[in-house]
């Protein structure tokens, strides 16, 4: 009982945290999406091990992979060329960089190191970029940054609780079993429907290019957001570990609560991107 409370009383704060950053303006989310990437980041390279025995070599490159990613956040407030100029010349000199300090890494394994470095900024740093990208620039005719994120995150959400109701129900068929036993092909489709749903919703509330588009917005997210937490259950079954880490009570680390939001924000930017096509 006392886990669920805390779990509930977490989660609403979490909420709260976004929600209100995205009300509060672009400055708001951006700093509070920046936390969140190193946040991540942070809990990314503890679980791979990029900590364990460090050097000078080893610490450079792990401030260097925080600052990169960071950085990707950050291109955000220039405008919507200068964030993908800004973005395409800081992963450019990235790579310079962390090609050249793997040269100089003694430890055996200092290629799977670089792996390991690569894939962080690309998989955090890349994403919460992409979500930016949403939030600051009016993509959509009629519909304001934050109100197409905002729809995304609630989307995510409302996927989290049909997949979790309707698989608890009637759940039988295993969706994913050598990653994540407990999710079920009608909890899927539960947390479908609960997207689709939303779509329709966000066509009523906010308007703009049509109800096909809202819609096929909730099927975008619902997809990806299953992939983006099978993803994270791979990287966790591989690493022998249940949570990314311990930052919010009931519910693991920061990298737990945004593993959807990782692949979703990619995926919808493209969705946004080749609409009009």
């Amino acid at each position: 009982m006392k886990n669920i409370v805390t779990r509930s009383l977490s989660g609403i704060v979490y909420v709260a945290a976004i929600v209100g950053a995205l009300l509060a303006g672009p400055y708001w989310f951006g700093g509070l999406m920046a936390v969140f990437t190193i946040v991540a980041m942070l809990e990314l390279q503890h679980l791979v091990g990029m900590g364990n025995n460090p050097t000078v070599i080893s610490t450079l490159i792990r401030i260097l992979d925080i600052t990169a990613a960071l950085s990707l956040c950050l291109t955000a407030y220039g405008g919507e060329l200068a964030q993908i100029f800004f973005a395409v010349l800081i992963l450019t000199a990235y790579m310079i960089i962390r090609i050249v300090l793997a040269l100089y890494d003694r430890r055996h394994d200092a290629f799977r190191h670089m792996a390991m470095s690569v894939l962080s900024v690309l998989y955090i740093g890349l994403a919460i970029d992409a979500l930016n990208f949403l939030a600051f620039n009016p993509l959509l005719q009629g519909v304001a940054g934050w109100q197409l994120v905002l729809t995304v995150f609630i989307m995510i959400w409302l996927n989290d609780t049909g997949a979790f109701c309707v698989g608890s129900l009637i759940g039988r068929h295993r969706l994913f079993e050598r990653l994540s036993p407990k999710k079920s092909w009608e909890g899927f489709w539960g947390g479908f429907v609960f997207c689709l749903v939303a779509g329709a919703a966000a066509e009523w509330v906010f308007g703009g290019p049509s109800l096909i588009m809202w819609i096929g917005l909730g099927a975008v997210v619902s997809i990806f957001a299953t992939w983006g937490d099978l993803f994270e259950s791979l990287i966790k079954r591989t690493l022998g570990v249940k949570d990314s880490g311990h930052i919010i009570p009931g519910h693991g680390g920061i990298l737990d609560r945004i593993d959807s939001l990782l692949l979703v924000a990619p995926a919808v930017t493209l969705y946004i991107f080749f609409l009009p096509f």
